[in-house]
């Protein structure tokens, strides 16, 4: 048992709570607003268990039988993304424009899509973490599983040291995502424009379309496999860095436009 694997759920949950608290301190924003993130978060995630629970059966037998293998990775990968984007854009849409978040700062609407990225970084590796605390504490309880599921479980006890860098490294850029596409979508509801909604639902799509490619590839014993699924998230994560960037450059102009419209008037 590879001990040291531990590191990859605690480096997880340490990006999801440094997130929070380095832009709560710099820029002094309420904690209620990383909450609002969160709680859209878990709207999507169970949102995402139900459609899958209802549609992933049937649409990978019927491409499996009609594009076969390759097609059905295509089909799937199409899927996932516009889930994605239409799940969570939809859902952070309608938190914006339903409630008085439209009307957060410009750091508020920041730590939003902080909270969402963060809440994910962090409970998405909890069961994980809980299991693998079980199976270090008390090895004894491999004795009690059925041959299949004991070599499963043992072939993720013992994976080696170097993908622990992979969890952390897929959690941080995928953050950067998180918090990108909640500004376009806090500037299509302030500014009414759908163009940016679209944006992020079109983003948001590029971030799960390869998920299911990479399930059927990666090699976990490979580090190449590992990190060369990686690259897809790191490349998305610096076009967020640069896109935030532009997104708050242009919140602000949008709203300094707007005081000096209230003083005139």
């Amino acid at each position: 048992m590879n001990t040291l694997l531990i590191l990859g759920p605690l480096g997880a949950i340490l990006v999801g709570l440094l997130s929070i608290g380095i832009w709560r301190l710099k820029r002094q924003v309420e904690i209620r607003y990383f909450a609002f993130g969160g709680l859209t978060w878990f709207a999507v995630f169970f949102s995402k268990l139900i459609v899958d629970s209802v549609v992933t059966p049937e649409l990978d037998v019927w491409a499996t039988t009609t594009y076969g293998s390759i097609g059905t990775l295509i089909t799937l990968g199409i899927y996932a993304g516009l889930r994605t984007g239409a799940l969570q854009g939809s859902f952070t849409y309608l938190m914006f424009s339903r409630s008085d978040l439209r009307k957060m700062s410009l750091d508020e609407a920041t730590a939003f899509g902080i909270g969402f990225g963060a809440f994910e970084a962090v409970f998405l590796v909890i069961s994980s973490l809980v299991q693998f605390m079980s199976f270090i504490v008390n090895p004894s309880l491999l004795n009690g599983l059925t041959p299949t599921q004991r070599q499963a479980i043992e072939a993720q006890l013992n994976l080696p040291t170097w993908i622990i860098p992979a969890t952390i490294i897929e959690r941080v850029f995928t953050l950067f995502v998180h918090t990108f596409a909640a500004l376009l979508v806090f500037i299509s509801v302030t500014r009414r424009k759908l163009v940016f909604f679209f944006g992020a639902f079109f983003y948001l799509s590029l971030l799960d379309a390869l998920v299911p490619y990479f399930q059927g590839t990666i090699n976990l014993n490979e580090p190449v496999s590992i990190y060369a699924a990686e690259v897809w998230v790191v490349i998305l994560g610096v076009i967020a860095l640069a896109g935030t960037y532009l997104a708050r450059k242009n919140l602000r102009m949008h709203q300094q436009q707007k005081l000096s419209k209230t003083k005139k008037v």
